[in-house]
């Protein structure tokens, strides 16, 4: 009698916990888009650059760039990354860049967002100047 009390309890406690886990809220999923009724959201792959520059153009002249590229599938990040992030320079003016990291959003998300950071140093007539760049780029939402 006791072994068949024993397996009536155990037998109601996975009962239980069956029912329990069939009560369980959804869990939310990613959709882009498409949940707010438009239909989806672009698909592919692209490449964006955003640019920073200044100076003058063939004496002293930097210009910082970012390069980002994404895929997307019904607006939904599948891929991101930084392809690339340099300077180019004309005439007296030297530019390093610093460190290029990713801000926000990114796979599984509608957007991400990155930031680059570059320090330039010139002369113009033997008077130095110096300055950093930052250059910013968000992967639109759609």
């Amino acid at each position: 009698m006791r072994k068949v009390l024993v397996v009536l309890g155990v037998l109601a406690a996975l009962a239980a916990a069956a029912g329990a886990a069939q009560a369980a809220p959804p869990q939310p999923v990613l959709c882009g888009s498409s949940c707010v009724g438009n239909g989806g959201g672009w698909t592919g792959c692209t490449q964006a650059t955003a640019t920073d520059s200044g100076g003058i153009p063939y004496i002293a002249h930097y210009k910082h760039y970012l390069v980002i590229n994404y895929c997307k599938r019904y607006g939904v990040i599948t891929s991101v990354s930084i392809a690339a992030h340099g300077c180019e320079t004309q005439g007296a003016v030297v530019c390093s860049t610093g460190p290029a990291w990713q801000t926000g959003g990114g796979v599984g998300y509608g957007s991400a967002s990155f930031t680059g950071k570059a320090t330039w140093v010139g002369a113009v007539d033997g008077v130095p100047y110096a300055s950093t760049s930052t250059v910013n780029y968000t992967v639109p939402w759609g």
